[in-house]
């Protein structure tokens, strides 16, 4: 756990381009919108992971944003049964479900389809929110979470540990 706090900090503080952070930060929310143990998720979250993200915003952001889910979970499930009950929708939505294998995506669930709609057509809002979070955060915090740390790591234990994780983080290259 000190080891993902320390990621993400390191995450924040790194040089590396602000919009691959912003990136992953967005779809880690995305994926705390679709119910995880579901084939669509694993669909989505397995290559985010094969992929040069930051995962240490990509997991912390996803896991923030469970977090928050059961404030969303009420809208998220009204907008999947606002979809799946479209007369529009009966016909394709059966022919798609028939075919083998795709009920594991649990499409014709209200809070899967519901997560994955609003997921999706969130991520530009959540990319900018990120990219503008991360600017922020560069501004005006990451000198002072710095000083912070470096002025109570002497005094605290474990925040010392915690400012060396972070900075070993960054040579090993776990925060790019």
């Amino acid at each position: 756990m000190l080891l993902l706090i320390a990621r993400i900090i390191g995450a924040f503080s790194s040089y590396g381009k602000p919009r691959m952070i912003a990136f992953s930060m967005a779809v880690g929310i995305t994926l705390a919108f679709i119910p995880g143990l579901t084939l669509l998720w694993f669909v989505l979250f397995i290559p985010m992971m094969l992929v040069r993200l930051n995962q240490a915003a990509f997991l912390g952001m996803m896991a923030a944003g469970k977090l928050f889910m059961p404030f969303v979970d009420p809208f998220s499930e009204r907008l999947g049964y606002f979809i799946l009950s479209r007369p529009g929708l009966y016909e394709p939505m059966g022919r798609f479900l028939s075919l083998p294998g795709t009920n594991w995506f649990r499409l014709n669930d209200s809070f899967v389809t519901g997560g994955f709609v609003l997921g999706i057509t969130g991520w530009p809002f959540w990319f900018l929110i990120s990219l503008i979070l991360v600017g922020l955060y560069r501004r005006y915090l990451a000198v002072k979470v710095k000083t912070l740390f470096s002025k109570l790591g002497g005094k605290v234990p474990l925040l010392k540990k915690l400012s060396i994780a972070v900075s070993a983080g960054r040579r090993i290259g776990g925060a790019a």
